[in-house]
């Protein structure tokens, strides 16, 4: 029987061909989605370090100040397209270089907007942050040309990414500033403190955190440059060979008639030429201005009227029990010195058994701030700042003497302050202390700042 032998190669040829421009078709879609997948990491990459550069660049020049979007380096925009030539005069310029540093620019297929603005706005498409002093939001996005998946009739795509950062409130309260000693922080005797924020200790010593007695101390969390040596309860366990932390507040200004390079020899003392002395047996109502001489609150009540105190030689004391310190609304209090005509700086001292009740301005620029100390004050002997006042004290504020060693013993419950922060060269605790870290109560949120990814 003959077979007849038909053209089956033809066929499969032509279903072969058939079958080939899914599978090229396919394998295109998956080279082009790799390709996109990587560049959507580097446009991601480039959004992180733009935010990071940014508000680091704002932090680092304006730090401790309250941010307006016409301070030096602070710019505000709404959905700015970044030039192909990008400068670093301000932190939207910075966002837009860094951009361009990891590849991206608002060029050809390529864009870049920035979205940067202080806290009194909230990030648009940061929903979750609550409150923010200086924020910048980024998009990088880039239309990609299809290469094998276009013989599907995918031409292009687009990849996109976005990343805020911004300053947010830090997460310490307390700063011991100096580099080297043994304890830097100290607490003595049988003490207890409590903290709802952490404490951060620069000192490289091995003894930077230290005590004597049997102390309690707890806070949220300890960074220390050194290291500690702790007799009594200490929790949680304290973070060691933390990076060193410069001052939070370098660039608060001085201030006005204040040199910011140190001293007030420009100050009106016309109004309260000497030491002015509380010595009644009722209530001495005190205004805000220049006190040359200093403030010392003998017997009776001192009342201090919301605003600005510029100490100029003398600080600010209290005697005894009879000694009554309060503030009828916010106050900040500048500790400063004059060189011509000599009034040497002279240390705050709230005896321990006094009554002391003071709180920070909560808005403007010195809002949060209730002491502060002039930077360039004290060559030689650090002072000693004596914050006690008794079993009533209330120090709801910042306590800045980055030259000073304070001697604490404030806010021993928190039924009244909100928050207290301590920046000093040197903290020696003498007392039962509380801090509380509810910023809720100021306009700017905590005067300390740190920078961090919010989105």
């Amino acid at each position: 029987m003959r077979h007849c032998r038909r053209p089956y190669k033809g066929q499969a040829t032509i279903l072969v061909t058939f079958a080939l421009v899914p599978m090229i078709g396919l394998l295109g879609l998956v080279t082009d989605l790799g390709y996109m997948h990587y560049l959507k990491k580097s446009a991601q990459a480039a959004a992180d370090a733009a935010v990071l550069a940014a508000v680091s660049q704002v932090h680092s020049n304006v730090g401790g100040s309250k941010f307006t979007c016409d301070m030096v380096g602070v710019t505000c925009k709404t959905s700015y397209s970044c030039p192909a030539s990008p400068t670093a005069d301000n932190a939207v310029d910075i966002a837009c270089l860094y951009a361009k540093q990891n590849g991206f620019i608002s060029s050809g297929n390529q864009s870049v907007v920035i979205d940067a603005n202080v806290g009194t706005t909230l990030p648009a498409n940061a929903p979750g942050v609550n409150s923010a002093a200086y924020w910048v939001t980024v998009t990088v996005s880039q239309t990609v040309p299809q290469l094998f998946s276009a013989v599907m009739g995918n031409t292009t795509g687009k990849v996109a990414a976005q990343s805020t950062a911004g300053l947010n409130p830090a997460k310490d309260c307390i700063y011991a500033l100096d580099p080297s000693s043994s304890g830097a922080y100290y607490q003595n005797g049988n003490t207890n403190v409590t903290s709802a924020c952490g404490l951060y200790v620069d000192s490289s010593s091995a003894t930077a955190l230290t005590n004597s007695g049997n102390s309690t101390l707890s806070a949220s969390e300890y960074d220390i440059v050194g290291n500690y040596q702790w007799h009594g309860t200490l929790t949680p366990t304290p973070n060691v060979g933390a990076p060193a932390s410069p001052d939070p507040l370098k660039n608060l200004a001085a201030p006005s008639p204040c040199s910011s390079s140190g001293g007030c020899n420009s100050a009106d003392c016309s109004t309260h030429p000497n030491q002015v002395v509380v010595n009644t047996n009722g209530t001495d109502n005190l205004s805000p201005g220049t006190y040359c001489g200093g403030i010392y609150v003998k017997k009776g009540t001192a009342m201090f009227s919301s605003g600005t105190y510029i100490l100029v030689g003398g600080g600010i004391g209290t005697q005894d029990t009879n000694s009554i310190v309060r503030s009828s609304g916010g106050v900040t209090f500048y500790n400063t010195y004059s060189t011509s005509p000599v009034r040497a700086y002279q240390a705050v001292y709230f005896a321990a058994n006094s009554d002391v009740q003071l709180s920070a301005p909560t808005s403007g620029a010195y809002g949060g701030i209730l002491f502060m100390q002039d930077r360039n004050c004290c060559s030689g002997t650090m002072p000693q700042e004596s914050f006690q006042g008794g079993p009533n004290a209330q120090f709801e504020g910042t306590l800045y003497f980055p030259k000073s060693q304070i001697q604490f013993a404030g806010n021993p419950t928190v039924s009244i302050v909100h928050y207290t922060i301590v920046v000093a060269w040197q903290i020696d605790v003498l007392g039962t202390s509380t801090f509380n870290n509810d910023y809720s109560v100021l306009t700017g949120g905590s005067p300390i700042q740190q920078v961090g990814l919010i989105e």
